[in-house]
């Protein structure tokens, strides 16, 4: 089919807005930079609209306009590109300047995946270069050579170059796109598109392979992907798209759908883009071997849906648009035979798989030499998902044809002065309105409704197809129309519209233009329509054109001084008298009528979404008048009576009508709101809904629609199908609900319906909306969005939302600043709270002073600098716990030194022994400063790690701090300094916080040092505590093996087995078989690896093969527990052996009991190893290998095992295979020595192992009372000790040593057992039972204590050694301490304190006591307080290796026990500290929390209390937090107590957002930190003295005093912008002069009531019904009108439904209607009341009751209409019936009962009238 322009079309002239440049150049200019002489003449440059960079996910929301999201000031975009640089501006305005790494080849705005965000994509050679719209961008490099880029709704479409072409022909590519601007030849086009992405990092460089060279176009899909072969649908099968001559021309970012020119075939195509299904993957991988599915994460196809052979070149041009019928069209410009072809898309659905159809039919538009796409007719509308686009069109004659679809509309032309920009049509002369002495030849730079006009002479001038601003009601009744409308009704008004230009006689007000040209059709059409129906058989064809002239429109805007060419009007005569002509031959309704009627109902609905927004008001007023002209016309009575009352001025103007009078009744969305809330939505009418309302997909009366849905949803009406019973549609949040109220408020978010939106409405109207939120808002559900959280104003429940979104993307920016924006003003704008630490940044930085006071060097880095901040602070108060804490695990100052004078030795001797005694503490210390600091700060990865110090010298406080060093020839002090500085290395590595996200692999090498040194060795053992190691590759991990350095090995293994725990990575496992001789082959070299990293590599075997009971693994575990010397160093056998006893428990944790068929033989074995007496078998069958037959040339071992070395890792394996099983029989067979024999047989140390392992087994058992700990001592232990007690032993052979030995180790392991059962949990009774036996065993040591009543007479020194009782008192407190951790527990403190300042010189105190107290410290204040230890079975493991009851004797000790060992408390460790910060501040608060754990064996569930800072149970016994205290908005997480470890960092399930609890503070309420002892009632009692004071007469006497207490004490209860403000202005004593004294103390009334009751919102609300019965009162008094409408008694009449649905109880809240039913009836009263007043009240209405006539007067009518409103009157047609009814009944008599009957819906009051008129009549 073929169209053709009618030649009788209307004219309009474009507006010249000036010549056009790019402002690029400007910005240039401007900048001042030189311009490279090999580009100074080349640049390119594009405009787009704004909302090619907006969130795609904005809604339809009814209080923007033309709003560009942030993004500029409206006008249209430029992306200015020359050389490197790109330079992206909004008008004159410079939003963003980039560089790039080389010369820009195409650019393009893309979205990538699921983000929303628009991202800039630029091709470069090689490269592609994303920048977000931040700046911050991506360098990707590309594989192959890519031609070009092409937008697409999820992703980028990249087409490669064959192999043969170069870049250059790349760049030409490109180039052709612009070649209808041929004066521009030199410049190539940057294509452009839209599309979103959020969060984005900066990347170094992202390297990836190349998938397939074959393929011609690749997919990019995400910032952190490999683009995609694309794959081509042929014949049922996917083979590789390898068609480079299938040359891309366009691309849509709204469907994916690509258009594609092939030269040699001279065809067009077009191909639709989909994912391929999990078949299809099949058939791919099946294409080649060496690609699996998995090798494509999404994977494309295309499919060719359309081809055609139309021109032997490809399109010049190919753009969407909408077809007349709103339907999307692809328009291919072919330049050379100046067509334009349009092809329909039909059945497109959005979704993973898009499925479009071409129609066959192909329309064309011939003559046309360029083509763009605008937006003019309906700008911003949408039609099935895409934005409305019509077609500007220049034909050969240089004339603008504007098209929409095939239908031309009008034609544009220039006016001959278009040299000045910004012409103004009404000063030219006439002679300026002639054909224009140029041509315009080209298009260019379409952007909304503006385009470049390129002429003859080559200027080129930016035009506008619009004049001025749209205007927002014009565009509302336009889309009404075309939603409702039919197709062909639509486009026959849409071309009468645009036949007529109203800019040809309107020369101001451009933003009414619109609307006036809109109006003037309409009554046009009316007036046509009078006319036609008085003409017999002809029709004058210039009649409607007489009427236009003749009108009053054309009398208030005929000053134009010149009129238009008749042409140009008579199109409408013309269209309307051959559609009469028609219509009449037809016999049909005719067009005009039919055309009213729907015209009527469209914008019918318009105006009751108008009366939904306040802001509308003057919008509404311009709609009724021509409502009320279409209805009279119509004869529509009760339309005419409807807009009347809405607006009393219009009843002077209805006319006599030739039309027959309707019955209708006019829609009333206030009429149906009311009887819903009144009566439920049973007694609502459908038709008082306008049936735009109820279509789907209508966004322009998308208000309307969205309060009916709350509405019916607050009634208790279910969403089904997202559609309401009321017929409405309604989108539903996610999330669960258990009232109406909370079904309301998940609709609100679900429609993107904030505050700001409901402070739009109406009050009347939004009241039932804020009764929903603020019910809701004291305990709303804990699975709602985030969204629902601002609308409620629980801006800390969306707070912790945010940060568990955050933790796994980057949050959506656009989309969160509209959430917040629709809050405004009630909410501060949110954003992740992190910490300050300001204050305590001073705080640390002073008490840094105070410490170094002393100092020789100045202020020295100790490690624990950053421990200060305001959440330690906020922890422990006031006190100096932490500095005295930092204080004693300093190791890198000198130590003072008080030598005593001695005649038998020098002072040197005597400062050299100190001191050396003193290192032998200072280098225990870095074991507590690394659990003191555990993950308390992060690093820069651009910084090396700083390690503090470990300074050994002494200093004299006596002379002058006279350095003292250790005498080299004296004592092996390098031999002193390796382990503790691997320690002090593995110290700084720990407070680095594993949330720091993963470490870099460059990061860690750069922190190496050129040689081998423990420091660096200590920092791998911490990286890979924390997990980071898995960074590190394999050659890494070889290279630094290859430096066989014995610290560097042993921390690497044992980081990475830690970092890779539990995986048994094959790569990690083999690294550390290496370290084994007794794994290697026969035929493997000897190597002499040294025991102690053999022990570490079996220690790290264990780790990596944690919980996997693997049985070769078990049975090498098993053997290496039980080996014999090999010639090796036999003094660390034991630490071998136990190493492997470790392993093989933790490779087999806690699976001892379950059915493995080789579990028995192992126990036995181990059970043998253990030294049990009990087992009796050969003893040949239990030697693992041949290996271990090998003895050793120092030890004698005649027996088949050595028990003394391997009892210890046989007793640790079977309590960690056996750990909480409840074995009985394991646990029997590891017993207690029962006689004293046996108590001499079996070493005291075993006994404890012994101890340990049963209760570890039994651990149910475990109980923290001092009888379970004398139930577990043998009957000859306990006897025997009671008779040491009272010295009552006669026997010679008792040996009373072995007897007080086995008591003090089976004591201490039992206290061990309990600190293991009870870590972490702060457990008062296990508290109080070991500081009990702590002080026991110090008592006995050195009574410090005279309440210790257990003591013995003699002490029990007596009869064992003090190194035993030093080391049972130093296991206990370490038992202690774990049960405490991270509490900072004074009394503890105290004790550990003590402990440390005994004298070091002392013999006994050995590096290992040292060490155990340093530990103490550090668990006492673990991780500065913020972490404690879990009970989980991984847990136990680790807390059993680093508190193995084995101390070392010295600081390179590590025979029995790796040194290393002690730092695997790490993986005990749980961040189970939770901070309260406020909202409203970002600072953290004390908060009073209620914590209840489930029941268990040993308690009920219990409640309790807690201030935060606080630790919380475990996950496994933790049930529910709730935020408790009259001070914060309650908060309760309800949690499923689970045997799992606690959340870690980054998990999106985490429910603390990382130990941050996020509260909201009560208006009325002050801090804890502020107000301590809670005093709130009387500051309550005083700020409602200061209201009571704050009157007429207060402010007259004490002048400001009283306005400063009350918006002092505001600003002290509220942060509440609003609330502060209006206080202020409540308060001014200059407010005396613009009020009366009433009005000023109601607003202090509700001010008071809005402070107390934390409702802020309510002040609009109070202040609006005041005010409105205010101003009735004031117009009715005072005679003066300021309202010229009725509808507020629509709003006060809705207010009141409210407050009688509250007190019949359809509406329920627990905390009573938010508006104060006494107000509300006090303003019912005070209205009627002011009914009794109004002049002539009676008289006009008993006129209007009579003869339906309104008063004369305009203020006399207002009043009469809100009369009527007020009292529900029905019209007086209604009335007559009903009277007449009764008089045929009864006769001439009427009764107030039967009217009553009648009209149930009119009051009583005016029954009684009505009732009182017509029997004065009858009378």
């Amino acid at each position: 089919m073929t169209t053709t322009p009618d030649t009788q079309i209307g004219v309009r002239h474009l507006e010249v807005l000036g010549e056009f440049k790019p402002f690029g150049l400007i910005a240039e200019a401007l900048d001042g930079n030189p311009i490279d002489d090999a580009v100074s003449e080349k640049y390119d440059y594009f405009l787009f609209d704004p909302q090619v960079v907006a969130a795609r996910d904005e809604s339809d929301g009814f209080g923007a306009l033309d709003d560009d999201s942030g993004f500029g000031d409206g006008a249209e975009h430029e992306l200015f590109i020359r050389g490197k640089r790109i330079i992206w501006t909004s008008g004159s305005r410079v939003l963003k300047k980039l560089t790039l790494k080389s010369s820009a080849i195409m650019a393009c705005w893309c979205r990538l995946g699921d983000l929303s965000q628009a991202m800039l994509c630029v091709l470069e050679v090689g490269s592609l270069t994303i920048f977000n719209t931040f700046g911050e961008f991506t360098s990707i490099p590309l594989p192959g050579m890519i031609a070009s880029i092409w937008p697409l709704p999820f992703g980028l479409l990249l087409q490669q170059a064959a192999e043969s072409r170069c870049p250059a022909g790349a760049a030409s590519t490109s180039s052709s796109l612009l070649s209808s601007q041929n004066t521009f030849s030199s410049k190539k086009e940057l294509r452009h598109r839209p599309m979103p992405n959020h969060g984005l990092w900066n990347y170094d460089s992202i390297v990836k392979e190349t998938l397939s060279s074959t393929s011609s176009h690749l997919v990019l899909n995400g910032l952190v992907e490999e683009p995609q072969n694309v794959f081509v649908e042929e014949r049922g099968s996917l083979n590789v798209m390898h068609d480079f001559d299938e040359r891309t021309i366009w691309t849509s970012d709204y469907v994916p759908l690509m258009a594609s020119f092939n030269r040699e075939k001279m065809q067009h195509s077009v191909w639709s883009l989909v994912r391929a299904s999990i078949t299809q993957r099949e058939k791919i991988s099946s294409l080649s071997e060496e690609l699996s599915p998995e090798a494509y994460p999404k994977q494309f196809s295309l499919r060719r849906i359309w081809v055609a052979k139309v021109s032997c070149k490809a399109a010049a041009k190919v753009f969407l648009a909408t077809d007349d019928d709103a339907v999307p069209v692809i328009c291919f410009f072919l330049q050379e035979q100046k067509r334009l072809m349009l092809v329909r898309l039909l059945n497109i659905e959005n979704g993973d798989e898009v499925l479009v159809d071409i129609r066959l039919q192909i329309s064309w538009i011939e003559s046309v030499v360029a083509a763009e796409p605008v937006a003019v007719t309906l700008s911003r509308a949408k039609a099935q998902g895409f934005p409305v686009a019509d077609i500007i069109a220049l034909a050969p004659e240089g004339v603008l044809l504007l098209y929409s679809g095939k239908q031309c509309l009008c034609k544009f032309m220039l006016p001959s002065c278009f040299g000045r920009p910004q012409v103004s049509l009404s000063s030219m002369p006439s002679d300026c309105i002639t054909l224009p002495p140029v041509k315009v030849v080209g298009l260019a730079d379409a952007a909304r409704s503006r385009i470049n006009v390129i002429l003859n002479s080559g200027q080129m001038l930016r035009c506008s197809l619009r004049r001025g601003p749209p205007c927002s009601l014009t565009n509302d009744c336009m889309k009404a129309l075309a939603a409702g409308l039919c197709s062909n009704m639509y486009n026959r008004f849409l071309r009468v519209l645009w036949g007529h230009d109203i800019s040809l006689v309107v020369k101001h007000d451009n933003y009414a233009n619109d609307w006036k040209l809109f109006s003037s059709i309409i009554k046009l059409m009316i007036g046509t329509a009078e006319s036609s129906s008085e003409r017999a058989s002809d029709v004058d064809q210039y009649s409607a054109w007489d009427f236009l002239v003749n009108s009053e429109f054309h009398r208030n805007c005929g000053d134009g001084n010149f009129m238009p060419f008749r042409e140009t009007g008579n199109v409408t005569d013309l269209c309307f008298a051959s559609s009469t002509r028609q219509e009449q031959q037809s016999h049909k309704k005719p067009f005009y009528e039919e055309f009213l009627i729907e015209c009527l109902n469209c914008l019918h609905a318009i105006y009751e979404n108008l009366k939904l927004i306040n802001t509308r008001k003057r919008d509404l007023e311009l709609l009724v008048v021509l409502l009320f002209e279409i209805a009279d016309f119509l004869g529509e009575e009760k339309y005419v009576e409807y807009y009347v009352r809405d607006f009393p001025f219009l009843s002077s103007k209805a006319r006599s009508c030739k039309m027959a009078f309707s019955q209708r009744v006019a829609p009333s969305l206030y009429r149906w709101l009311k009887n819903c809330l009144m009566h439920g939505l049973s007694h609502t009418k459908a038709d008082d809904i306008p049936l735009l309302v109820r279509k789907e997909g209508s966004s322009v009366v998308g208000l309307a629609r969205k309060v009916v849905a709350f509405y019916s949803l607050l009634s208790g009406e279910r969403c089904v199908s997202k559609k309401l019973a009321s017929g409405v549609y309604c989108n539903v949040a996610s999330g669960s609900v258990s009232c109406p109220e909370e079904q309301t408020v998940l609709a609100m978010v679900g429609e993107g319906f904030g505050l700001q939106q409901l402070d739009l409405l109406p009050v009347g109207l939004s009241l039932p909306l804020r009764h929903a939120l603020f019910k809701c808002r004291e305990c709303p559900p804990s699975d709602w969005p985030e969204a629902a959280y601002i609308l409620l104003c629980r801006e800390d429940l969306a707070l912790s939302c945010t940060s568990k979104l955050r933790k796994n993307q980057k949050p959506e920016t656009q989309t969160r600043v509209k959430y917040y924006s629709e809050s405004v003003p009630y909410i501060l704008q949110l954003s992740p709270v992190a910490i300050p630490a300001t204050m305590s940044e001073t705080f640390g930085s002073e008490n840094r002073k105070l410490e170094d006071a002393d100092s020789v060097d100045g202020p020295v880095t100790d490690g624990m600098e950053h421990i200060f901040n305001a959440s330690t602070r906020l922890r422990y108060g006031r006190d100096l716990r932490l500095n005295e804490v930092r204080c004693l695990l300093s190791s890198s100052r000198p130590v003072p030194i008080h030598a005593c004078v001695s005649s038998s030795a020098s002072e040197q001797e005597l400062q050299q022994a100190q001191l050396w005694q003193i290192s032998q503490r200072t280098t225990a210390l870095p074991l507590g400063r690394g659990a003191f600091t555990l993950a308390t700060t992060c690093s820069l990865l651009t910084e090396a790690l700083a390690v503090p110090k470990l300074v050994l010298a002494g200093r004299l406080p006596t002379q002058q701090n006279a350095m003292v060093n250790l005498d080299h020839n004296l004592r092996n002090v390098q031999d002193l300094q390796v382990w503790p500085e691997f320690h002090n290395a593995v110290a700084a590595g720990l407070c680095l916080a594993p949330m720091q996200g993963k470490m870099s692999r460059t990061w860690i090498l750069y922190n190496r040092s050129e040689e081998s040194s423990p420091m660096h060795a200590g920092l791998l053992l911490a990286l890979g505590l924390h997990g980071h190691l898995t960074v590190l590759t394999i050659t890494d991990v070889y290279r630094y093996y290859q430096q066989e350095h014995e610290s560097t090995t042993v921390g690497l293994m044992l980081g990475l087995a830690a970092s890779y725990r539990g995986t048994m990575e094959l790569t990690m496992s083999k690294s550390f078989y290496v370290h084994l001789p007794s794994k290697h082959p026969s035929s493997f070299p000897e190597l002499e690896v040294p025991t102690l990293i053999q022990s570490a590599a079996l220690m790290s075997l264990g780790l990596l093969s944690e919980g996997s009971a693997h049985p070769l693994t078990m049975n090498y575990l098993l053997g290496e527990v039980g080996r014999r010397s090999g010639g090796d160093n036999v003094l660390e056998r034991e630490g071998y052996a136990v190493s492997a006893g470790f392993a093989l428990g933790i490779v087999v944790l806690g699976l001892g009991k379950d059915c493995l068929p080789w579990i028995e033989s192992t126990v036995d074995r181990l059970f043998h190893f253990a030294g049990d007496r009990a087992f009796h078998t050969d003893t040949s069958s239990l030697l693992p290998i041949t290996d271990e037959s090998r003895s050793s040339s120092q030890v004698l071992e005649g027996v088949p095992v050595n028990v003394d070395v391997t009892a210890p890792g046989a007793i640790v394996a079977l309590a960690l295979m056996f750990l909480k099983t409840e074995s009985e029989v394991v646990a029997s067979r590891l017993s207690i020595p029962s006689t004293l024999f046996e108590l001499q047989y079996v070493r005291p140390d075993f006994i404890m192992l012994r101890v340990i392992a049963r209760n570890l087994i039994m651990w149910s058992r475990i109980e923290p009372s001092k009888e379970w700990i004398e139930s577990q001592l043998p009957p000859v232990v306990s006897s025997g000790i009671e008779c040491l007690r009272n010295d009552m032993f006669a026997m010679e052979d008792v040996d009373e040593e072995a007897l007080v030995q086995g008591y003090v180790n089976i004591v201490t392991g039992l206290c061990i057992s309990l600190g293991l059962k009870y870590a972490g949990s702060r457990n008062e009774n296990a508290k109080e039972l070991l500081y009990y036996y702590a002080i026991h065993f110090l008592n006995e040591i050195k009574p410090v204590s005279l309440t210790n009543g257990s003591s013995f007479l003699k002490g029990i020194s007596k009869y064992v050694d003090r190194g035993t009782l030093e080391m049972c008192l130093h296991l206990t407190v370490l038992a202690l301490s774990v049960v405490m951790a991270g509490s900072g527990n004074l009394e503890i403190f105290r004790f550990l304190k003590f402990l440390r300042s005994r004298n070091p010189a002392d013999a006994h105190a050995s590096y290992g006591m040292h060490m155990a107290v340093s530990l103490a410290i550090g668990f006492l204040f673990l991780g500065g307080g913020m972490l404690t230890f879990s009970t989980s079975s991984h847990a136990i493991a680790a807390l059993l290796i680093t508190l193995y009851p084995r101390l070392p004797s010295g600081p390179n000790d590590n025979r029995c026990h790796l040194q290393a060992y002690r730092h695997m408390y790490v993986l005990a460790t749980e961040p189970r500290c939770i901070q309260t910060v406020d909202v409203d501040t970002g600072l953290p608060v004390y908060a009073p929390l209620e914590i209840t754990v489930k029941e268990t064996d040993n308690h009920i569930e219990t409640s309790f209390c807690e201030v935060t800072p606080c630790i919380l149970p475990e996950r496994a016994n933790l049930k529910a937090v709730r935020v408790c205290g009259p001070r914060y908005w309650p908060q309760v997480i309800e949690l499923v107590p689970k045997d799992e470890a606690w959340w870690g960092s980054g998990v999106e399930s985490h429910p603390f957002n990382s130990g941050v609890l996020y509260v909201k503070r009560k208006v009325g309420a002050c801090s804890y930190l502020d107000d301590p002892i809670g005093c709130q009632s009387l500051l309550s009692r005083a700020m409602h003295k200061a209201f009571s004071l704050t009157s007429t007469r207060a402010c007259r006497s004490s002048g400001e005093s009283a306005s400063v207490q009350v918006d002092q004490l505001v600003s002290v209860f509220s942060s509440d912008p609003s609330l502060i403000a209006f206080a202020q202005l409540c308060c001014d004593p200059t407010w005396n002069n613009r009020s009366n004294n009433d009005f000023q103390e109601f607003c202090l009334q509700v001010l008071f009531d809005c402070v107390s009751k934390d409702r802020p919102a309510l002040l609009q609300v109070y202040l609006s019904l005041y005010t409105a019965v205010r101003s009735m009162a004031d117009q009715v008094h005072n005679e003066k009108l300021t309202d010229a409408d009725s509808l507020l008694m629509l709003n006060l009449k809705l207010a009141l439904a409210y407050s009688e649905a509250f007190l019949k109880g359809k509406l329920t809240s627990s905390i009573g209607g938010i508006v104060q039913p006494v107000f509300l009836s006090s303003m019912r009263n005070r209205v009627e009341e002011i009914f009794s007043y109004m002049p002539g009240l009676k008289d006009d209405f008993s006129n209007y009751m009579i003869s339906g006539t309104w008063p004369t007067d305009g203020g006399r009518s207002i009043f009469l209409a809100w009369y009527l409103q007020w009292f529900d009157v029905p019209s007086p047609s209604v009335v007559q019936k009903a009277v007449e009814r009764i008089q045929q009944k009864l006769g001439t008599s009427l009764s107030i009962p039967l009217l009553h009957l009648l009209l149930p819906k009119t009051h009583l009051t005016v029954i009684t009238v009505i009732h009182r008129i017509f029997c004065s009549i009858q009378g």
